[in-house]
């Protein structure tokens, strides 16, 4: 009798945790030209004090569904986060013995992924990038512009937001090697915004970009 409770325990845990989303993860690559005017967030115009590394390469992956990969140029990193129900297995009774009870126990679980958008090239020194949303993934309303000069690795976050108005034309330089930016942001309409800039030290992004206080 309780063995088959025990499996009937099991099996409805295992269909329980199917009904969970298993969200794509992947990060997508995609080209600044190639955007759609409809469904851009934020235009930045990018002026580098030094020309930045030039390379570009494409790889496609897949046989039957292709995947695209971009390197050797500046981009934006653009993080998304999603919440979904999940189910862990929790045990009724002395988890040791073998009269005990298997049963599937609600959770929120949140998965990230991020989009790796590339600059539209203008010259030697200016890009043109944009940002987009992810279908089905919620914003963090924040991006880091990567990219590297003699092969030197850089990267300096950003915080956005439409509902917020405050100068978003500005110079920056990055903190790990010093390089000079010039950032201007455009919001689709014409319409004011905001665009804040962030610390970007690897591996900690500032306390403005990612989860940041700009509503």
């Amino acid at each position: 009798m309780f063995q088959a409770l025990r499996g009937l325990a099991l099996a409805g845990a295992a269909a329980l945790a199917g009904c969970a989303s298993s969200p794509d993860v992947y990060e997508k690559h995609v080209r600044s030209e190639d955007a759609k005017p409809a469904d851009v967030a934020l235009t930045l115009d990018v002026t580098f004090a030094r020309a930045p590394d030039y390379e570009p390469r494409t790889n496609e992956f897949g046989s039957k569904v292709k995947r695209v990969e971009y390197a050797g140029y500046p981009s934006l990193d653009v993080p998304f986060y999603q919440k979904g129900l999940g189910f862990d297995l929790g045990v009724l009774g002395d988890p040791r013995a073998l009269l005990a009870l298997p049963y599937p126990s609600p959770t929120t679980r949140t998965t990230s992924a991020q989009l790796k958008i590339f600059g539209e090239r203008l010259d030697a020194t200016r890009y043109r990038f944009v940002v987009l949303p992810r279908p089905g993934w919620n914003s963090m309303n924040s991006f880091q512009v990567a990219f590297a000069i003699n092969g030197r690795r850089e990267g300096m976050t950003f915080a956005y937001s439409a509902k917020t108005v405050c100068e978003s034309r500005f110079d920056v330089t990055t903190p790990t090697y010093g390089f000079g930016m010039s950032v201007a942001a455009s919001f689709p309409g014409g319409k004011p915004g905001c665009l804040k800039a962030c610390d970007a030290r690897p591996g900690y992004p500032g306390q403005c970009a990612f989860f940041s206080g700009v509503e």
